[in-house]
């Protein structure tokens, strides 16, 4: 039988593009109106100039959302003459506006029903490389546990995140499903280790050579039956 679900957030449960593209926006307006004297140095050049540096600088932390985005703020306003600790207080301000709208989330039309429906019959773990706060997002008492990229430093498809969510559950490999979006971070990752997979491949992708799942979905209208289908055959094996 299944004992445990792992899922992937951004992107499986909502679209983060559109959200992503809001708190962006967001945060510039706060930085404009805010602090005037950055102004000329939060554009895009200087940030994507600032982003390599990051990326150079701290090839580890490349994929840590929080982390690059608080660095590169810092830096904006260093640039722009404020002393260290007034950079350090004002990039705390504006990251708490723009994590807030970061969080500000337009689910799938069937995400909460999913998540209701499941948390009643299994222990859920969120396993993301993003910065989505559960809490902040209001979903927080549907799971178990949460681990990102930054709270376990390792990104997907690097496979500690979810030996993590295993071992915080003293669950089997066997016993667990994964599922996400992405054919390598999610499904090639969780697949690795033992686990079930489900691939919510919404846009139908074609390259899928990295991608043996166990099912394979296009809407998540069909996530449920499909957890039944691979929770009652796993039984059945039993």
């Amino acid at each position: 039988m299944l004992k445990l679900i792992t899922l992937d957030l951004d992107n499986t449960l909502w679209n983060v593009t559109p959200t992503l593209i809001r708190a962006e926006k967001t945060l510039t307006i706060w930085v404009n109106n805010n602090v005037p004297e950055a102004k000329l140095f939060y554009q895009k050049e200087n940030l994507i100039s600032l982003r390599q540096q990051f990326n150079k600088q701290h090839p580890d932390k490349r994929h840590f959302p929080t982390t690059m985005r608080k660095t590169l703020l810092k830096q904006c306003f260093l640039q722009s003459g404020l002393s260290n600790r007034k950079a350090e207080e004002t990039m705390e301000a504006a990251f708490s506006v723009f994590i807030k709208e970061r969080n500000n989330i337009v689910f799938f039309p069937e995400t909460l029903d999913i998540l209701k429906t499941l948390s009643k019959q299994y222990p859920l773990i969120a396993l993301t490389n993003g910065n989505a706060d559960l809490s902040l997002i209001g979903i927080n008492d549907f799971f178990t546990a949460h681990f990102s990229a930054e709270s376990t430093g390792k990104p997907k498809p690097d496979t500690h995140m979810f030996t993590e969510a295993l071992t915080a559950t003293n669950n089997k490999a066997a016993h667990t499903l994964h599922i996400g979006d992405h054919p390598t971070e999610d499904i090639q990752a969780a697949s690795s280790v033992g686990m079930h997979t489900m691939w919510f491949n919404q846009n139908q992708k074609k390259d899928s050579s990295l991608c043996n799942p166990t099912v394979e979905i296009h809407t998540l209208s069909d996530l449920l039956p499909e957890v039944e289908k691979i929770h009652q055959k796993k039984a059945k094996s039993l």
